[in-house]
């Protein structure tokens, strides 16, 4: 037979006792041998037995303004394309003179993560000129008039009778 040490021993009867929930009902057994050990050996119960963790940075995630409106997407995207045309020029310039080719890259690639720090994120240079959005109308099918059901109707009759016709024509 095998043996299993203290620490085993417990977490096998914290498991075995386990209830429909999925955590040990009586922990006291488990509690007492990993009190009874060293602070620097001691586990705590496994994690089935831990509450989930609250996402509390996300809570303050959701407060941020994720929208740029259009006016900011197309100054964000002038910014953007400027600083990487503009660190490409200072680069290739200052590569050529040092006669190093890695400047080029490097200075390129700091003006890349420049133009990202300041064009991704949305700045609230981006979200001057908000949307004005209509207001909400019900778009239900008792609105519409007669007249205009059977306009679309005879189109739908005109387009399946030249339907007809082509395919009539292309099968001979």
């Amino acid at each position: 037979m095998s043996q299993t040490s203290a620490s085993g021993a417990a977490a096998i009867a914290l498991l075995g006792s386990a209830g429909a929930r999925g955590c040990a009902q009586d922990q006291t057994p488990a509690l007492t041998v990993l009190e009874s050990r060293p602070p620097s050996l001691r586990r705590p119960p496994p994690a089935v037995c831990r509450p989930p963790p609250q996402p509390v940075m996300l809570e303050h995630l959701s407060s941020l303004p994720t929208q740029m409106d259009y006016k900011g997407q197309k100054l964000a995207e002038q910014m953007f394309q400027g600083i990487i045309l503009f660190s490409a020029i200072v680069g290739f310039i200052y590569g050529y003179v040092a006669e190093q080719f890695g400047w080029t890259v490097y200075i390129v690639m700091a003006g890349f993560a420049f133009s990202c720090l300041l064009t991704l994120p949305p700045w609230p240079i981006y979200r001057r000129h908000p949307l004005k959005w209509l207001p909400v109308q019900d778009s239900g099918t008792e609105d519409k008039k007669p007249g205009e059901r059977k306009i679309k109707r005879k189109y739908t009759e005109e387009f399946r009778s030249k339907e007809t016709s082509y395919l009539q024509l292309s099968n001979k």
